[in-house]
């Protein structure tokens, strides 16, 4: 055992089009810290910024943390520190990240009798915080890195897809805050059958793309949902402008990742990534909303220790 450890929890795509609640990916360049410490009290203590709530059973890093200290079967208690570097509500994965951190970070201070696919029911636990129920489309990336394929129904069952030559990713995100709540209350409750049929056809269409490293049919895909996007792109005022403005300047495909707002868009082959997100920068600025980003690769590694 060691007497403190701190890990990363990195930020990540979900849905990416028609994988609504099946599908997410891994992403380098934003992330979570959390430090968790061995203490004498039992249970989890959290301090972090303002913005997050102490309360253990509310906090995804602590949820995730307790259970793992549970399965432990260890005497005593963790303590955590978490730190934030992906905003609140912003679409790309900060409450996975903080789950998928705190997971790690109390294996690691309890001497790691765990393994990655040990705690996907602590990491999965932890996304109860945040949204209400099990889901793992960002949690599950942001654990084992990569794109991962998901159960809605049942997330303990996944697949790790490997990816070929993934090129990188623009990734934008305006300053509005969208919820995970507040964006699953827009969805409506049933859909007709001709769009399910439809979407089960356009994921498909997607997986096999994203085997094949096809990317420029990949991004024409992404851009297919008939379930989530539609509905949750009204919550994100300038979506339409800073769509057209990437598709413009040579992105393959823009779209909407999780609950929003945030958006990300993959160049086409003789495209430059960070003059597509200079694009939807521009466009998300017009429309009087700011916006920050960054250029992304995918990370294949996922949750991971800083020092121990």
């Amino acid at each position: 055992m060691t007497d403190r450890a701190t890990a990363w929890g990195p930020a990540s795509l979900s849905n990416l089009g028609p994988g609504f609640d099946a599908l997410g990916l891994c992403l380098t360049g934003l992330g979570d810290r959390v430090s968790a410490s061995r203490t004498d009290a039992p249970g989890v203590t959290v301090t972090g910024p303002p913005s997050l709530p102490t309360d253990p059973d509310r906090n995804t890093a602590a949820r995730a943390a307790a259970h793992v200290l549970t399965q432990s079967g260890l005497e005593g208690g963790l303590a955590l520190e978490i730190k934030k570097g992906i905003p609140l509500g912003s679409g790309v994965g900060g409450s996975a990240a903080s789950a998928v951190a705190g997971a790690w970070a109390a294996n690691v201070v309890l001497g790691s009798p765990f393994t990655k696919p040990d705690l996907v029911d602590a990491v999965l636990e932890g996304e109860v915080a945040a949204s209400g129920s099990k889901h793992g489309d960002n949690v599950l990336p942001a654990l084992f890195g990569g794109l991962v394929l998901t159960s809605p129904s049942d997330p303990t069952e996944y697949r790790h897809v490997d990816l070929e030559d993934a090129p990188e990713i623009a990734v934008l995100i305006p300053h509005v805050e969208v919820l995970t709540r507040q964006a699953r209350a827009v969805l409506p409750e049933t859909v007709p059958h001709r769009d399910a049929s439809a979407q089960a056809a356009e994921l498909a269409f997607l997986l096999d793309a994203l085997r094949a490293g096809d990317w420029l049919e990949v991004g024409r895909r992404i851009m297919r949902d008939r379930l989530a996007e539609p509905h949750r792109s009204t919550l994100v005022p300038v979506y339409d402008a800073v769509k057209a403005a990437a598709l413009e300047v040579g992105a393959a495909g823009c779209a909407l990742t999780g609950s929003g707002p945030a958006m990300f868009a993959l160049p086409s082959p003789d495209a430059d990534a960070e003059t597509v997100l200079e694009a939807m920068k521009a466009a998300s600025l017009d429309g009087a909303i700011d916006a920050h980003g960054w250029v992304a690769r995918v990370d294949p590694g996922g949750v991971r220790t800083l020092d121990a």
